[in-house]
């Protein structure tokens, strides 16, 4: 990845931190509380698995390879949260950053595509979500919550082809769609902050578009899981 790029994550999350550890000390009545976490995560692009919708192919035997197959190595992730009390309940919002690698291997004679294109998938996020903060009563320390919302992705995607000849493809660089998640806190330390888990599904609109990844085929998208430490202030 690109120092600039690295450079720019921090410099944002250095701002978010800023902005919101102002706001509390300005508006302290409002009871804002500011996270920090990372993690490792699966996921990014969500290719087509199903063959038999893509024009021309020849749905292979069990003796033969996929005209397309694709795979995700574990990446990780950070970013910086802002959580409000609404009730019994809050409301988080933030700024996430999260990477990963993918291979996309072409096997198709009958299309004439053979080779291997590999991805760097940068993603920042932008997530809002309401959160039911559960067993309030019984364990209140721990702050567990299930978090129901929408994220935004902003999406930057590098790539390197191998071989004799892969399909063309388009990006987009805007995704969103619903996501779901649970943080709780196993430590809580003297000064008041917090150490604890998260952990986030997602499922939304389509990133990549390929021969194999039509947007009119109806699994092509993007979803990830992420997980991680969550230390909170």
């Amino acid at each position: 990845m690109k120092k600039p790029l690295i450079l720019t994550i921090w410099v944002l999350l250095f701002l978010l931190i800023n902005s919101c550890s102002a706001t509390r000390r300005t508006v302290p009545d409002q009871k804002l509380r500011l996270s920090v976490q990372g993690g490792a995560n699966l996921g990014g692009i969500t290719e087509n698995t199903d063959m038999t919708v893509v024009p021309n192919i020849r749905v292979p035997s069990e003796s033969t390879v996929d005209a397309f197959t694709g795979a995700t190595k574990l990446g990780y992730n950070i970013g910086a949260h802002l959580n409000k009390k609404l009730k019994n309940n809050q409301i988080e919002t933030g700024l996430d950053y999260m990477y990963n690698y993918q291979t996309f291997n072409y096997n198709d004679a009958g299309n004439f595509y053979s080779g291997v294109r590999r991805l760097q998938v940068s993603q920042f996020m932008l997530p809002l979500t309401y959160n039911f903060v559960l067993l309030r009563k019984l364990i209140p320390k721990a702050d567990i919550q299930l978090k129901i919302g929408l994220t935004g992705q902003l999406n930057s995607i590098s790539t390197n082809d191998t071989g004799i000849s892969l399909p063309s493809y388009s990006i987009n660089h805007w995704s969103i769609g619903p996501i779901f998640g649970l943080s709780a806190y196993l430590f809580q330390f003297q000064n008041g902050n917090k150490l604890g888990i998260f952990f986030d599904v997602y499922r939304g609109s389509q990133i990549y578009e390929d021969y194999y990844n039509q947007s009119s085929f109806e699994i092509p998208g993007s979803s990830f899981m992420k997980f991680g430490l969550r230390y909170q202030f």
